[in-house]
């Protein structure tokens, strides 16, 4: 199964978030989920370093990483796999991805919320409106809605959040089959 994982990226608001989605993909890999992943960033580079490869490439996982590419470039390539699996709360593109996922309702979208927007200043404050205006509709769109942050996925580890992953790629794509 391919999968393509959307990342937050955006300054420092999302630090634990990118680290937590780019352990999972980098398990995924292990598992045998061809896995890839589009970072959506504002000035910075992810979180999590990668080991470089040669300039411009950067390798995390089984999979190499190149360069910059728009929204709009990266989103021409969507159709190639089988679900979309986007990391919430973020920042940018919303509207993009949800008229692609309007035009391509055969693709499942999964999407993980890891947690609330933190309030720790203005810019936070944005996202949180951001999110508050778009959240809803993403999830609206989505096949599948998973929260990290309710009370008994708190203790998971991740292991068990990929395995859950797995599980929930496997259903969704079965059942596409089924129809």
């Amino acid at each position: 199964m391919s999968v393509l994982h959307i990342i937050p990226s955006a300054f420092e608001y999302f630090t634990d978030i990118n680290t937590d989605a780019w352990k999972w993909v980098n398990k995924l890999n292990k598992k045998g989920v061809d896995t890839d992943v589009f970072t959506l960033q504002y000035g910075v580079v992810p979180f999590l370093k990668m080991e470089e490869k040669g300039k411009g490439k950067k390798k995390f996982g089984t999979r190499n990483y190149t360069d910059t590419v728009s929204i709009n470039e990266a989103m021409a390539d969507w159709d190639k796999y089988e679900l979309i699996h986007l990391h919430c709360p973020f920042l940018g593109a919303a509207g993009k991805i949800l008229r692609w996922k309007k035009l391509n309702p055969s693709i499942p979208l999964v999407v993980t919320i890891h947690r609330p927007v933190r309030i720790v200043d203005l810019i936070a404050l944005g996202i949180r409106w951001y999110n508050g205006y778009y959240l809803p509709k993403i999830i609206r769109a989505a096949d599948i809605v998973w929260y990290r942050y309710k009370e008994d996925r708190k203790d998971l580890t991740d292991d068990q959040i990929v395995k859950d992953f797995v599980n929930i790629y496997s259903q969704l794509l079965t059942n596409k089959q089924d129809i």
